[in-house]
């Protein structure tokens, strides 16, 4: 038993940056370059971060965020000094499908826990806040399925491998669920 029906809204827009923008700061005598553009998925980003990773820098630190997907990375620095200070400013500016690289050139001075999460939290903070924005808005077309309760394990797995967000779930003799 498969049951469905749609509606039509606009709850798919977001705010994302227009275009590339880079912020830099030097702390404590090392050099912090931001850099922040758009991206639309997790290959994009990849091929973000291979475009503006620098080998001579002692790190690249990056951190993205599309809808609910988030990753981060703190290339060497200490655990969680880098990668997630990012992400928590992304998160922190309301901009989504966006990823941000954080170079640094180290200038001889160690900076501690502390003063790794400031300067790199910072400093994308910064960048974000330079950016220039847009609202993106889409037209989504909301589904209110009803399947059997035996197969609905599965098809939420498929659904948030496709990406689909699940507003409403309930069971009512079968599955169901609203897709947006």
């Amino acid at each position: 038993m498969v049951t469905a029906s749609s509606s039509t809204n606009n709850a798919g827009a977001f705010t994302t940056i227009k275009e590339r923008v880079t912020f830099e700061r030097e702390i404590k005598k090392s050099r912090f370059i931001a850099i922040a553009g758009p991206i639309s998925d997790e290959r994009s980003a990849h091929s973000f971060l291979s475009e503006f990773r620098d080998p001579r820098a002692t790190h690249n630190c990056w951190a993205y965020k599309v809808g609910d997907q988030y990753r981060s990375n703190d290339d060497g620095e200490p655990s969680s000094t880098a990668g997630k200070p990012i992400h928590s400013a992304i998160v922190s500016s309301g901009i989504d499908r966006v990823m941000v690289v954080v170079i640094r050139y180290f200038g001889g001075i160690k900076l501690g826990s502390g003063g790794l999460v400031r300067a790199y939290g910072g400093v994308a903070a910064e960048c974000l806040k330079n950016a220039p924005t847009c609202l993106v808005k889409s037209k989504v077309r909301d589904y209110l399925l009803g399947i059997f309760v035996a197969y609905s394990t599965n098809f939420i797995c498929i659904l948030r491998k496709m990406f689909c967000m699940l507003w409403r779930i309930f069971y009512f003799f079968a599955f169901y669920c609203a897709i947006h």
